[in-house]
């Protein structure tokens, strides 16, 4: 199967010249996308040119419209089937690790592999604390573990092109939401080599700003769940209201709010989908686990509008378990 690898340029440095040599000397077709470095840089991409497909343009669109734009230029140039590697031009990924993280995609071609590194005191500080606060949101997220959220290094068969094409993050977040839109997937992570240069001072990371973006994904990504709780809890209170009890009206409540984020899960887009049958199963549940929290609230004496809001709060974390019980992350070393 093809193998073809693609890196996104931000005013790269001339040690990405040896990372494309070697990688066309192992097989691979490389596109590389030039992301607006200027007119500076121009000599590098003309070596560059010697063993990859250099696109260019301008001005600065942020890493994730650079990926985006070289999916689009495989999309139209390759022919099925092949895996897609992306890696950095910085020279943290070694050939090796890339070749490795290519033939785990080719044997699992339905599977995002992701590049896991070690984040250990050596890894520059601004790594450590974005990958730590995404893993933990990534996790709240989407009942999922992934121990590397932020790798540049990740690889897909040509089937899960067309999903990460319509993704809408522009700079780092796209990595996010690559991530995240693959949470119904299976998602591999193999162990590999980083290698920092001058503790990472080529990368052009804002830790503050990019962190920032990065995280309100999440926030995104849940949009329609909170819009839904939101809507439940007011269509409960004004129900109770008016019917004197609350569990007819935290039956009614449920069922609308979950038939609410349904039908923004399919408006909304970038936001959770899933299958109607774990659709499906997942309200029941959750519908008994609410019914059932409500019951036990009130019976200690809390009334029902406190009652429904701490019910509201175990939800999600039954939520959380639900999808936990159904999607596992692999590693393998």
């Amino acid at each position: 199967m093809q193998r073809i690898a693609l890196i996104p340029a931000y005013c790269p440095e001339d040690r990405m010249i040896p990372l494309l040599k070697e990688l066309n000397e192992r097989g691979f077709s490389i596109v590389v996308v030039d992301d607006g470095s200027g007119a500076a840089y121009d000599e590098i991409f003309d070596k560059a040119s010697c063993y990859a497909d250099v696109r260019r343009y301008l001005p600065n669109r942020g890493k994730g419209e650079a990926l985006k734009y070289g999916l689009g230029c495989i999309k139209d140039t390759f022919q099925p089937p092949y895996i897609v590697v992306t890696a950095d031009a910085d020279g943290q990924h070694r050939v090796e690790d890339i070749v490795k993280i290519s033939e785990t995609a080719q044997q699992h071609p339905d599977s995002l592999v992701l590049g896991k590194r070690n984040l250990d005191k050596s890894t520059p500080i601004k790594s450590r604390i974005g990958n730590g606060i995404s893993r933990v949101l990534y996790h709240l997220t989407t009942g999922r573990r992934i121990y590397e959220t932020q790798t540049g290094l990740r690889a897909f068969s040509d089937r899960l092109l067309p999903r990460f094409l319509k993704l809408p993050g522009r700079r780092y977040e796209f990595e996010i939401d690559m991530i995240l839109d693959a949470s119904e997937l299976p998602i591999i992570e193999k162990e590999i080599e980083t290698v920092y240069f001058d503790n990472n001072a080529a990368s052009h990371f804002r830790p503050f700003a990019d962190t920032v973006s990065l995280d309100k994904e999440f926030f995104r990504y849940k949009l329609p769940s909170i819009i839904a709780g939101a809507a439940g809890y007011l269509l409960f209170v004004v129900s109770a209201i008016f019917m004197h009890a609350w569990l007819l009206p935290c039956v009614i409540a449920r069922i609308f709010a979950q038939l609410l984020k349904l039908i923004l899960n399919k408006a909304i887009p970038f936001s959770e989908n899933v299958s109607a049958g774990r659709f499906l199963l997942t309200s029941a549940i959750l519908l008994l686990c609410d019914t059932a929290a409500m019951w036990g609230l009130t019976a200690i004496g809390l009334n029902i509008y406190a009652a429904k809001l701490i019910s509201c709060v175990l939800i999600i974390c039954v939520s959380i378990l639900v999808r936990m019980m159904f999607m596992r992350v692999k590693y393998k070393k």
